[in-house]
């Protein structure tokens, strides 16, 4: 494991490690609330749509910071790490595909919502679960090989390679769905690096934190059916749409 104190690459990596624990979340949040949907029982579709709009713009985000600019980075430090790196690059086309069949999915739901059709226990709710499912899957292992590869390689990186790549990622990040990363970097418990990765953010989103986890708070209890749901209500597409 790397050592924080040891250099800001090192630090870079627990902050790296952080992101991967949202997306890890994200998509198991997403997975859920569309199993829940599948099985016809109480779920706010328009809130799953946001939060699958969200996860699909994050990940390509995060994916398109590695290929274009921390790993060319990498490459020119551990010539080589270049195959290692290679097929990191390469699971993202795979990926891709997972998310396309997932996008697909909530278009569909989001049109279904919009229309006040939307309901639970149907043909769409149940391709949507599986692409969900799809995605988790081949997510999961990608970033558990990831972080094998590139955990040892961090360290090295300068100082001045750290800033920009940190400032880049923020920069590439999307705008909207801020409160689920906040919320998914505390939920179900404080993520490895969370708090490497929040004290480099704009002082003006460091501030928001406890809004955007409020926000996040009120709106997962519509994916997760609220505290005392008996899970066996018919599926509702009510409630306001996140910013």
């Amino acid at each position: 494991m790397s050592d924080p104190a040891q250099s800001p690459g090192a630090r870079m990596y627990e902050e790296f490690v952080a992101i991967h624990a949202v997306l890890r979340r994200g998509t198991r949040l997403v997975v859920d609330a569309y199993e829940r949907l599948a099985d016809g029982h109480d779920t706010d579709t328009a809130t799953l749509v946001d939060a699958g709009r969200w996860l699909l713009a994050f990940t390509h985000a995060h994916h398109k910071a590695e290929d274009d600019l921390f790993w060319p980075v990498l490459e020119a430090l551990y010539p080589d790490a270049r195959a290692q790196l290679k097929e990191l690059s390469d699971d993202h086309v795979v990926l891709d595909r997972r998310l396309n069949a997932l996008e697909t999915a909530i278009d569909a739901l989001d049109e279904a919502t919009k229309a006040a059709r939307a309901t639970g226990g149907t043909d769409g709710a149940r391709a949507g679960a599986e692409a969900a499912r799809q995605v988790h899957q081949v997510l999961d292992g990608h970033l558990t090989a990831e972080e094998a590869v590139v955990e040892d390689l961090f360290p090295g990186v300068p100082a001045d390679d750290i800033d920009r790549l940190r400032e880049a990622f923020v920069q590439g990040s999307p705008r909207f769905g801020l409160h689920f990363m906040f919320g998914l970097l505390d939920d179900p418990e404080p993520a490895r690096g969370r708090d490497l990765l929040t004290e480099n953010f704009p002082p003006q989103l460091r501030a928001a934190g406890p809004r955007l986890i409020s926000q996040y708070e009120a709106g997962i209890q519509g994916l997760r059916g609220g505290p005392g749901d008996d899970s066996g209500r018919p599926v509702t597409s009510a409630g306001p749409r996140s910013s």
